[in-house]
């Protein structure tokens, strides 16, 4: 077993400079495609889970005739804590240890083959043994590793046993803002290797234009035994995406050498891009002299270079919309199935994503394959996440070559992989920085960076070693971007930015138009595409009305996000959208309709709606098609399809012809229009208005807000109001914290911030009655002023004034609020919609009417521009409220929906950082407002209503597939009252 050993750690060993050597993982072969020389030994292992760092007691397992009689069985891929042996993790786990074993058979055609076993991942290290005699180990859990088992095979039924720890030199290494999770997390297989073989075979596409593309490719040639034949040699053919062959070769090994070089060149290739990804299929074999090996293999033509301060692809500027992407699914942790793994890549083909970094780690395999086919483009990156002092040690060179070896010798030939980055937000020291000389020199064709936290970025003042192409710093604000726009004389791309926690999305749009307008910043990747959230076991659910900081499913089961440490995606764990991808994939599009407004006149119309093409290589007319419909109100009228023309990078217009029965003065009339690409993927969504030519639309709904004021008394207008709110009128000066607000804005902010009033005067100011109204709670003082009368249209028209008297306080948002009664859970609304939205994030919402019921996932938060509001209950019983370009907060109590007319509203706070858009009691002086309300019996709505809402038994019922979420909890009335 010794004598086998030192053999096999022979092979393994590379020298990569006179410091370090570098394990290969990869030992030098080459993963056949031919299904028959690949077997899977996915499935049903048997298994021990030891709790801690001891495992003398099994010492032995790896043996035959070891009993396991008391062991588990667990399939294979899986991680531990989601199978239940152990409670989920973050960072680093506790030192443990797991046993598997695994029976298998050879089959019985791979006689005089070399047999490899291989490990697509394992969480953390490993060694293994086949029939009691040990193999091998492998140290970094997210590179592929193979091992040659051939000398300990033999007939019949064999013994694969591993063992799986947690800690060894550089463990911390694979430590990173995730769940710590352990355990065979990706496919274990066997394959086939004949003496002689393929070790290793490099494709690189180079001088690409539209015209003609150069394919180098080289194939290194061993053998196990002996010396390569001279009489040995390739042949392949290549066929362009359609499957027309497009090239035939065959060349011989060179006496004296051990691979063999070909050069093809390609006239008028289909080139690949994340717009238009063909894929050229290659077919090869290695003959010695008879075929020893076949391949087949996908690849694109396109080539990435930087050119000055900018990044080109097939010699185009891109703009890389990214996302940074985890492998996480909450209820099977680090195991992602292909499915998953589709459904989020069309996912961020529907909100206009093109970029993906592998935060990070290398994905499975198949993940390249899918981002190939799919069309995006990839940031691969070797894993050194936490261990940060190790870097100032060269005794831990050698492991972070192997990991860059690894890294780069899988993923090389994948035209989806654009970049390679070098760890994450590490120190550039001295072997960081030569683990990054070794990737350029393994890969001189991809560029390469080193993301960097923003601070230490700002710190090195750009004196960055030469050989690292792209700038990668995190989190700049907006002032910053400005600044690295300005001054950076190499391309930046924000490998992360604008980090998303819970609801908070601040600034996105400032900062992609940053990006968008300058050449040298490439692009950036949101902190990050889907929440980490595992299943948390323990937990006790807290009640429909309480506070959390987890996901709670409608079966009960619980995912915890490790406090806020796994609530920044775009996405749920369970892959429902936040409104947070919403925004993204407004701010993102790639075909955004420019035009806000249009005008039109009673009968024909010919119209034109501008947009702009974003995309970096096709026409419009290649990729994507106009749907469109005109609504009168609520009624669809015409709709229609249109493509046109329009250049990457240009402008165009859409032309549509509508006909309006009536002029826009005197209805809403909205033009929508969804935007789809030929492989069916929905990337836009707009709504345009379509006014008169004096900018007026619905004349006669906002007529109900008009005449002259009848006084009444305030109390006896609430008694007539009495079947729409349960109280007086509230003060609001805050909201529930989000949990970005938990972290910058508590403290400064008030946490009951619903007032009652503590004591109310009547008086008479020039005929007209006025109710002053006391406020106050711990928190807070207020005074406010409240006046009311009804019209002679039947509305009720409400004025107030309140003027906070503490000082610096944060008023998240402040206004006047009403208790709804219990009935009533219906809301329509003319304005932006339909997501909840604040300063610096309301891109997701277009202009239009727009209705949800209480208890929907996107009910909660504050609405910006409404200019009217229906509340109703299931017959149609309720009030409209009319408060043209107005902010409305929404939220459930246990006693009802509390509606709030806010005068201000501040911006969500970050992880980060605070609000760029705080509201202090400092600086508002007096919060003053006014809107009508209009009483509504069922049957009986005005014409101007019933023309624009529906009817109550129309709306769509709740989609919520939640008993209660972070940062749309809802809260007791008492417990926010004061």
């Amino acid at each position: 077993m010794k004598k086998y050993l030192f053999m096999l750690l022979a092979l393994c060993l590379m020298p990569a400079n006179n410091t370090a050597q570098i394990l290969n993982s990869l030992k030098d072969i080459i993963r056949p495609t031919d299904p028959s020389l690949i077997r899977t030994l996915n499935g049903q292992w048997d298994f021990y889970f030891i709790n801690g760092a001891d495992w003398k007691e099994q010492a032995c397992f790896y043996q035959p005739d070891y009993d396991i009689s008391s062991w588990d069985r667990i399939l294979v891929p899986g991680c531990w804590d989601a199978l239940g042996y152990v409670e989920p993790k973050y960072a680093n786990p506790e030192e443990i240890n797991g046993l598997y074993r695994k029976n298998f058979t050879v089959p019985k055609g791979w006689k005089d083959k070399h047999v490899f076993l291989s490990f697509d991942g394992v969480l953390r290290g490993y060694e293994i043994w086949v029939n009691g005699n040990y193999v091998g180990k492998w140290e970094s859990s997210y590179n592929t590793c193979h091992f040659d088992v051939t000398d300990f095979l033999k007939k019949g039924e064999n013994l694969l046993a591993v063992r799986v720890y947690t800690h060894y030199k550089g463990f911390d290494f694979d430590g990173n803002d995730d769940w710590g999770q352990v355990g065979i997390n990706r496919n274990v297989s066997m394959f086939a290797i004949p003496d002689t073989h393929l070790k290793d075979f490099t494709l690189r596409t180079d001088s690409v234009s539209n015209e003609s593309a150069r394919i180098n490719m080289m194939f290194d040639i061993a053998s196990f035994t002996s010396s390569v034949s001279a009489n040995t040699y390739i042949e392949g053919l290549i066929k362009e995406p359609g499957g027309k062959i497009v090239a035939r070769f065959r060349e011989e090994l060179q006496k004296a050498e051990q691979q063999i070089s070909k050069e093809i060149i390609l006239d008028n290739p289909f080139l690949w891009n994340a717009e238009t990804p063909h894929l050229y299929r290659l077919e090869y074999s290695l003959y010695a002299p008879k075929r020893v090996q076949h391949f087949t293999v996908n690849f694109g033509v396109r080539e990435v270079l930087v050119e000055k301060n900018v990044i080109k692809l097939n010699g185009k500027k891109i703009k890389l919309r990214g996302v940074d992407l985890h492998e996480t699914d909450p209820f099977n942790g680090k195991v992602v199935s292909e499915e998953l793994n589709l459904k989020d890549l069309r996912m961020m083909k529907d909100a206009n994503v093109n970029f993906i970094r592998c935060s990070h780690y290398p994905r499975d395999p198949r993940f390249y394959e899918l981002c190939d086919s799919i069309g995006m483009y990839v940031m691969d990156e070797v894993p050194f996440g936490y261990g940060d002092s190790h870097l100032y040690d060269k005794s831990y060179q050698d492991i972070l070559l192997t990991r860059a070896d690894a890294t780069v010798r899988r993923d090389k030939n994948h035209p989806s992989v654009l970049f390679w980055s070098i760890g994450n937000e590490n120190p550039l020291t001295t072997i960081a920085e030569e683990t990054g000389r070794y990737v350029k020199r393994m890969d001189p064709t991809r560029p390469i960076c080193y993301p960097m936290i923003h601070n230490y970025f700002l710190s090195l003042d750009f004196n960055i070693p030469d050989f690292v192409d792209i700038f990668a710093p995190h989190y700049p604000p907006v002032a910053t971007l400005r600044y690295y726009a300005e001054a950076a004389k190499r391309p930046v791309i924000l490998t992360e930015y604008c980090h998303s926690l819970g609801q908070s999305f601040e600034q996105h749009k400032d900062l992609w138009e940053l990006i968008e307008k300058n050449d040298n910043l490439a692009g950036g990747c949101v902190w990050e595409w889907v929440d980490q959230g595992m299943v948390d076991r323990k937990a006790t659910f807290p009640g429909k009305y309480a506070w959390t900081n987890k996901m709670w499913l409608k079966d009960s089961t619980c995912i915890t996000l490790e406090g806020n440490s796994g609530a920044d995606g775009m996405l749920y764990a369970n892959r429902i959208p936040l409104s947070n991808y919403y925004e993204l994939r407004k701010n993102y599009a790639q075909v955004p309709v420019c035009t806000e407004r249009l005008v039109g006149k009673k009968g024909v119309n010919h119209l034109k709606v501008q947009v702009a093409n974003r995309f970096d290589f096709v026409d419009l007319s290649e990729k994507v098609s106009f749907e469109w419909r005109l609504l009168d109100g609520k009624h669809v009228v015409s709709e229609g399809k249109k493509s046109i023309q329009c250049l990457a990078g240009c402008m165009g217009y859409i032309p549509i012809e509508l006909v309006l029965d009536e002029s826009p003065a005197d209805r809403f009339y909205v033009l929508e229009i969804a935007i789809y690409t030929v492989e069916g993927y929905s990337v836009g969504n707009y709504s345009i208005p379509i006014v008169s030519e004096e900018g007026l639309f619905m004349t006669q709904l906002f007529k109900i807000a008009d005449g002259e004021l009848i006084e009444m008394d305030t109390v006896e207008i609430l008694q007539q109001l009495s079947g729409c709110f349960q109280t007086y009128p509230l003060m609001r000066v805050g909201r529930k914290f989000s949990m970005s607000e938990e972290l910058r804005a508590k403290g400064k902010a008030i946490e009951k911030y619903l007032m009652e009033p503590i004591e109310c005067k009547k008086s008479v100011v020039d005929k007209r009655y006025i109710q002053e109204v006391d406020y106050m709670n711990p928190a807070i003082s207020a005074i406010g002023r409240v006046s009311c009368g009804s019209l002679p249209s039947g509305g009720i028209k409400f004025n107030y004034s309140l003027a906070p008297q503490t000082k610096g306080k944060l008023l998240l948002e402040g206004g006047l609020a009403f208790l709804l009664d219990t009935k009533i859970k219906h809301l329509q609304w003319l304005g932006f919609g339909p997501y909840a939205s604040y300063p610096g994030k309301q891109s997701a919402n277009d202009y239009g009417v727009h209705d949800i019921t209480a208890g929907d996932l996107y009910f909660e938060g504050n609405r910006m521009g409404i200019d009217v509001l229906l509340c109703s209950d299931s017959i149609g019983n309720g009030f409209a409220v009319i408060a043209p370009n107005c902010n409305m907060n929404f939220e459930q109590t246990d006693k009802g929906i509390v509606l709030s007319i806010n005068s201000v509203v501040s911006g969500l706070c970050g992880k980060l950082r605070e609000t760029a858009y705080p509201i202090y009691t400092d600086d508002i002086g007096n919060l003053e407002g006014s809107l009508v309300i209009y009483p509504l019996s069922a049957g009986k709505w005005p014409q101007s209503i019933s023309y624009l809402f529906k009817p109550s038994k129309d709306i769509k019922g709740t989609e919520n597939p939640f008993l209660s979420v972070y940062d749309t909890y809802l809260m007791k009335y008492s417990d926010i009252v004061n």
